[in-house]
């Protein structure tokens, strides 16, 4: 078993749904996945956004972790109550441990 890290930078509705999708294979053969979102794809962890509501659940659903980083997240307004319970907001820092230290393997899209 492998650790993934995902990064993504897309909007849902700009081809942002690679990571999870990405993701769900990969845990489906018993690999360990976090998807990191950055940039655009911020807005996948906001609440009532239908198109990034979907990804989230069927990631909580399939054991994906999901994180969001959160200076992304507040220039966009990504914030508080707004964003998905399920995503956890953090920093670059976290990334970084991630990258070095925490996955095997990271693809960024």
């Amino acid at each position: 078993m492998s650790r993934y890290l995902l990064i993504e930078t897309k909007s849902p509705l700009d081809g942002g749904s690679y990571a999870f999708d990405l993701g769900r294979q990969l845990r489906e053969l018993n690999h360990d996945v976090t998807i990191y979102l950055l940039q655009d794809a911020v807005f996948t962890a906001r609440r009532k956004f239908q198109a990034g509501e979907r990804l989230v659940e069927e990631a909580e659903r399939g054991g994906v972790r999901v994180l969001a980083d959160g200076v992304s997240a507040r220039q966009r307004g990504v914030t508080g109550a707004r964003i998905a319970k399920s995503v956890s907001v953090t920093d670059m820092g976290e990334m970084v441990d991630l990258l070095m230290e925490r996955a095997d393997k990271a693809i960024w899209h």
